[in-house]
C-alpha cells in the first residue's frame, strides 16, 4: 500500500496518480498460474502430491479471479489431453480475454531457471498457504452466521456448525500437508 499526504498537499504530477493496493493473494494467484502456464506438466505432479497429503487435486475453485480460473481451466485441459502438446493446446484454446494475462504471466515467469522439483516444491507450500487463506475466511464467515442464526432463533445453526466443522478439519488437513511437505 502506497501511503501519500493529503491531496491538497501533493503538488506535481504526483498528485494525478492513483493509489494502488495489491491483493497479496492476486500476487500469489499470478505467480502460480504463470509458473503453471509456462510448465504444465508440473500440474500432474503437483496434483499427485496434493493427493498424497489426502487433499483434492488443483481446481479452478483454487483461484479467486475469474481470469485466473479461465487460464487455469485452459492448463488443466492441457494436461489431460494427450493428442497435442501442452503448449500449442493452450494457444488453441485460450479465450480471447485472457490472451493478454496470458502474455503478462510469461513475461514475469520469463527467468524461471529453478528446477522442477523445486518450483514443485514452491507451489505446493503457496497453494496450500492460499487454500488455508480461503479457509479461514470461510470459518470467519460462518462464525459470523452462526451468531446471527443464534439471535434470530437457530434453524440453521446446525448446517452452519457442519459446514464449520468441515473447514476445521480442512485447517488441520492443509497444515499437516504444509509440514510433511516442509520436512521433504
Amino acid at each position: 500500500v502506497v501511503r501519500r499526504k493529503p491531496r491538497e498537499a501533493v503538488k506535481g504530477p504526483a498528485a494525478e496518480m492513483p493509489v494502488v493496493a495489491v491483493n497479496p493473494r492476486l500476487k500469489i494467484e499470478s505467480y502460480c498460474l504463470g509458473v503453471l502456464y509456462r510448465k504444465p506438466e508440473l500440474l500432474y505432479r503437483l496434483d499427485r502430491k496434493l493427493q498424497e497429503f489426502g487433499l483434492s487435486p488443483l481446481a479452478v475453485e483454487d483461484f479467486e479471479y475469474t481470469d485466473h480460473q479461465l487460464l487455469f481451466s485452459v492448463v488443466s485441459l492441457a494436461v489431460r489431453q494427450d493428442e497435442k502438446e501442452h503448449q500449442n493446446f493452450m494457444l488453441g484454446e485460450l479465450p480471447e480475454e485472457v490472451v493478454g494475462l496470458s502474455k503478462e504471466l510469461l513475461a514475469q515467469t520469463e527467468t524461471l531457471d529453478t528446477l522442477d522439483d523445486k518450483l514443485l516444491e514452491e507451489l505446493l507450500a503457496r497453494f496450500l498457504d492460499l487454500r488455508r487463506a480461503h479457509a479461514m475466511i470461510n470459518v470467519n464467515q460462518l462464525r459470523f452466521l452462526q451468531e446471527d442464526e443464534q439471535q434470530q432463533g437457530g434453524a440453521n445453526l446446525k448446517v452452519y456448525q457442519e459446514q464449520a466443522i468441515q473447514f476445521t478439519r480442512l485447517l488441520h488437513s492443509l497444515d499437516q500437508a504444509k509440514r510433511k511437505a516442509v520436512k521433504r
